[in-house]
């Protein structure tokens, strides 16, 4: 039987061997462990990698790059995202960058290698806590595009260019310290316009907003 090619690609060294580790007994695959740098994309191509465990917080350097990248590059490989929060909004915005799966680092051996093989043979594999969000986010979709049809889900105000600066930074997962440190502003004031951007797309909390601004067009991926 022919080897699964594997690559894990992490910022944290005890991420990285932990998932080597876990997959140490499976005899049918064949495990590159990856650190982030400038060289991901040809390491990945070199490894000629089926299967891509990506820790979560890689996404906010380079992760979101490397997505597009990949698709176009290695169409062929499945990445699964790795992390800690089913609620976590990046994990939404990496399946539609092409991600195939979620999945906790709790995660045991059998269910990570389970999932691998899934992922192998095409099937998109969500933690189920995942799942259930994901169904419900999608729901709250549905209703707010009926509602848009209808011409009931105006902006009640325009957003100013720094609500959507600060806005396009939500939607790449930043937090705000790092919202603050990006667009020279303090972090009060970064909380100040994300209250703003609540109330005007008339969202409930940070992955509603990023939602809504994406089904409006106000943002994009």
């Amino acid at each position: 039987m022919p080897l699964l090619n594997i690559a894990i690609l992490a910022r944290i060294p005890l991420i990285r061997e932990g998932l080597r580790a876990l997959l140490a007994g499976e005899h049918d695959f064949r495990v590159t462990v990856l650190s982030s740098s400038d060289d991901m994309l040809d390491e990945l191509l070199a490894a000629d990698a089926e299967i891509l465990l990506l820790d979560v917080q890689v996404l906010e350097h380079e992760g979101w790059d490397l997505l597009r990248d990949l698709q176009r590059a290695l169409p062929t490989c499945s990445t699964l995202v790795i992390g800690d929060n089913p609620n976590d909004p990046r994990v939404v915005n990496a399946l539609a960058l092409g991600a195939r799966g979620f999945l906790l680092r709790e995660a045991s051996a059998r269910e990570m290698a389970n999932a691998i093989r899934a992922a192998r043979d095409g099937i998109i594999v969500l933690h189920p806590q995942f799942a259930a969000q994901l169904a419900q986010t999608l729901r709250a979709n549905e209703i707010a595009r009926d509602e848009n049809e209808l011409g009931t889900s105006e902006l009640i105000e325009p957003l100013s260019e720094r609500e959507l600066d600060v806005l396009r930074l939500l939607t790449r997962g930043r937090a705000n310290k790092q919202i603050a440190a990006e667009l020279f502003i303090t972090e009060h004031t970064v909380k100040f316009h994300i209250r703003a951007i609540l109330g005007k797309l008339g969202a409930a909390n940070r992955t509603e907003a990023v939602t809504l601004a994406l089904q409006k067009g106000l943002v994009s991926l």
